[in-house]
């Protein structure tokens, strides 16, 4: 038997301030028949989405509303970036699927001298997401 917990939304943490993003039944409707986005129909839709800087907006707007009302779709705009893509899609994915997404099996450790990943390290700007086993938080930091 699954044992199903609604309304729990995939939290993220962007500076001193703790996100919650969650798709009700409603904004997944709004998407889908008033702006054309369904992240529903597969992992190709939701890449689109997040290719197009209107649609991300869109649908960072509606995952965010729910759990924080007075967030404008002009303060997505202005508060979420590009740098910050690598580290939304998986807490997307995460709110969408209602799974914890984890690093790809497939990828390859930026420790290793394999001619992939950073070799100094990460900068100062590097934006990072992480998942936590426990509480599902994910970091973003400049």
């Amino acid at each position: 038997m699954h044992n199903i917990t609604p309304g729990v939304p995939v939290e993220f943490q962007m500076g001193d301030t703790t996100y919650r993003l969650r798709f009700t039944l409603r904004a997944l409707k709004v998407l889908e028949h008033e702006h054309k986005i369904s992240v529903l129909r597969g992992p190709e839709n939701i890449i689109e989405a997040i290719r197009d800087p209107e649609k991300l907006a869109l649908v960072l707007y509606y995952g965010l509303k729910g759990s924080q009302p007075d967030i404008t779709l002009d303060w997505v705009e202005e508060n979420f970036d590009a740098g910050m893509l690598v580290s939304l899609a998986p807490v997307i994915a995460a709110a969408i699927s209602g799974r914890q997404v984890t690093e790809s099996p497939n990828a390859e450790s930026s420790d290793k001298p394999n001619g992939t990943g950073l070799i100094s390290g990460l900068s100062d700007d590097t934006i990072l997401a992480s998942q936590t086993g426990s509480s599902g938080t994910s970091v973003l930091k400049n």
